[in-house]
C-alpha cells in the first residue's frame, strides 16, 4: 500500500478488520507531503520506486491508498506494471451511487484530485444523471497530518460547510482523500442527515472480494510493516494524533536514492 502520509492507514485498518491474517507492507512518503499539490508527472516519479520495491517483496497486489494518485496516475501505473494495482476511486463511487437518494454527491479531496475531475468522470460513467460537486480542503488535510484537526475551530469550520451542502440538496459525501477517511468518525459526528462514504471501507471490501475468497481467521493477525520516506520521528508524531487500532507494526526507513530499484534499511 502507498500513500503520502498517515491517511492511507485508514485503508490498512479497514483491510485488517475484514481480512486480519493478511500481511501488509505500507509505504508512506511524508518527505514529499502533500501529494495533492503535485502534478501527474511529479507523482509518477515519486510512486514508481515504491512499486518496484513492493514488487521485489513479491506482494500479491498494490493498493494506491491515496485519492490524488488514484485519480491522476492509476491507469498509467497499470499499463506500466504487471502487478495488480488498485485505487480507492472506483469502489467509493459505486458505494456513493448505492446510498444516495437525491443523486447529488459532493467530493471532498485535494486540489489535484478536484482539478483532474476523476471522481466526477467515474460517477458520470456509472450514472450520467447524477449531479456531482467537488471541493478541495487542503487546510484540513494538513491539520489531519499534524494530528491537530479535532478542535472547536475545525469542528465549527466543517459543520458550517456541511450545512451549506445540505442547503444545496446534497445528500452524500465521498471522502475523496484518505486523510479524511482516517477521521470518518469526525465527519459522521457532524454530518446529521448526510451519507458519508468512507473510501477506506469501500476499498477494503474490494480487496477482500478480489484477493481473498473469504474472511481470514480472526485469531491470526498478519504482520504490518511500515516504510517511511522522510522522518520516522515526525511520522510517529502524526500517528499519535489520529485514532487507529493498529497497535502492532514495524517501522522502517525508506532511503532516498536515485535508483528506482532502491532497497530499504531498518
Amino acid at each position: 500500500m502507498i500513500d503520502s502520509g498517515v491517511g492511507g492507514l485508514s485503508v490498512v485498518e479497514a483491510i485488517k478488520q475484514l481480512v486480519p491474517a493478511q500481511n501488509i507492507v505500507y509505504v508512506a512518503d511524508p518527505l514529499h507531503f502533500p501529494y495533492g499539490e503535485k502534478t501527474k508527472d511529479e507523482l509518477m516519479i515519486l510512486v514508481r520506486p515504491f512499486i518496484f520495491f513492493l514488487q521485489s517483496l513479491m506482494v500479491r497486489a498494490v493498493v494506491i491508498a491515496c485519492g490524488t494518485v488514484s485519480s491522476l496516475c492509476l491507469e498509467d501505473l497499470r499499463r506500466e506494471f504487471t502487478l495488480p494495482i488498485m485505487g480507492i476511486l472506483g469502489p467509493a463511487c459505486q458505494e456513493a451511487l448505492r446510498v444516495t437518494q437525491k443523486r447529488r454527491i459532493m467530493i471532498l479531496a485535494t486540489r489535484a484530485t478536484v482539478q483532474a475531475g476523476s471522481f466526477r468522470k467515474t460517477l458520470k460513467s456509472m450514472d450520467a444523471g447524477v449531479e456531482v460537486h467537488e471541493e478541495a480542503w487542503p487546510e484540513l488535510i494538513e491539520a489531519v497530518e499534524r494530528g491537530e484537526f479535532d478542535t472547536p475551530r475545525w469542528r465549527a469550520w466543517v459543520k458550517e460547510k456541511l450545512s451549506r451542502f445540505r442547503s444545496q440538496g446534497i445528500d452524500t459525501i465521498i471522502l475523496g482523500c484518505t486523510h479524511f477517511a482516517l477521521i470518518s468518525w469526525f465527519f459522521e459526528e457532524l454530518a446529521e442527515s448526510l451519507f458519508i462514504v468512507n473510501p477506506a471501507q469501500s476499498c477494503a471490501r474490494e480487496v477482500r472480494k478480489s484477493f481473498c475468497v473469504e474472511r481470514s481467521d480472526a485469531s491470526w493477525n498478519g504482520q504490518l510493516s511500515i516504510f517511511v520516506q522522510g522522518s520516522k520521528a515526525s511520522f510517529r508524531k502524526s500517528l499519535q494524533g489520529v485514532p487507529l487500532a493498529l497497535n502492532q507494526f514495524e517501522l522502517f526507513s525508506f532511503p532516498v536514492t536515485s535508483d528506482s530499484q532502491t532497497h530499504c534499511v531498518q
